[in-house]
């Protein structure tokens, strides 16, 4: 295997288990988490920093790019090399049982503006950032944790709110994206789940917006 992803655990225990496989791996891993709100959001004894909504309220984006520093020096800390954040949903559906507070906002220029300072935040100091839930969990009503949500926009919607923050931070270098798992009948006409949606992942997000980096479905047990 390639890499590893940790779910829960502690600061001094992620570490000793990390070298442990590395020592056992021909190759080094590529280590990664979930620390949207940084590493307190899956590590006992850790920092928490607000979640995203709260931070989206915050004007100066050298704030948001800072906090993007501190969570990468604290990843870095651990050995961790990509952080799945940061969260690019527009929380446009009240109703949304699981984006929310994990959303900068409603706006998709703040979600941008946001998204971009985060991003660059890691990204200059050696963390890699992933967006998601491409392409575009917040207007969704069910947990993609218990069922598969259907999003009924079509191709116009898509490109004029929900793509608009992966495309901004595709355009400045944006090192990952994570396909959410979500079914998008107007736009896969077969009715293939985007995380397998040959059309959603290859003809769009790499044939038309161009994005060169790493793609990472969810977690497939959701």
């Amino acid at each position: 295997i390639g890499g590893v992803l940790f779910l829960q655990s502690g600061p001094k225990s992620l570490k000793n288990i990390s070298n442990r496989y590395n020592k056992q791996s021909h190759i080094p891993l590529l280590t990664s988490i979930d620390a949207e709100w940084g590493l307190g959001m899956r590590l006992d004894s850790t920092q928490s920093f607000p979640w995203m909504m709260t931070l989206g309220a915050i004007q100066d984006d050298n704030l948001i790019y800072d906090f993007g520093v501190e969570v990468s020096r604290q990843l870095k800390e651990l050995g961790i090399h990509l952080n799945f954040a940061p969260v690019l949903d527009i929380n446009n559906n009240p109703n949304n049982p699981i984006i929310d507070r994990r959303a900068f906002g409603s706006n998709r220029t703040i979600v941008s503006s946001k998204g971009l300072a985060y991003m660059r935040g890691m990204q200059d100091n050696h963390v890699l950032a992933c967006g998601k839930h491409f392409p575009g969990h917040g207007d969704t009503e069910s947990d993609s944790h218990k069922q598969l949500p259907i999003l009924q926009h079509n191709r116009t919607r898509l490109d004029t709110m929900e793509f608009v923050p992966f495309k901004d931070l595709i355009n400045e270098g944006l090192g990952a994206i994570m396909i959410a798992h979500m079914n998008l009948p107007q736009i896969d006409t077969l009715g293939i789940p985007s995380s397998f949606s040959r059309h959603i992942i290859r003809d769009i997000l790499r044939n038309e917006m161009d994005f060169e980096g790493l793609i990472i479905s969810d977690a497939l047990n959701m």
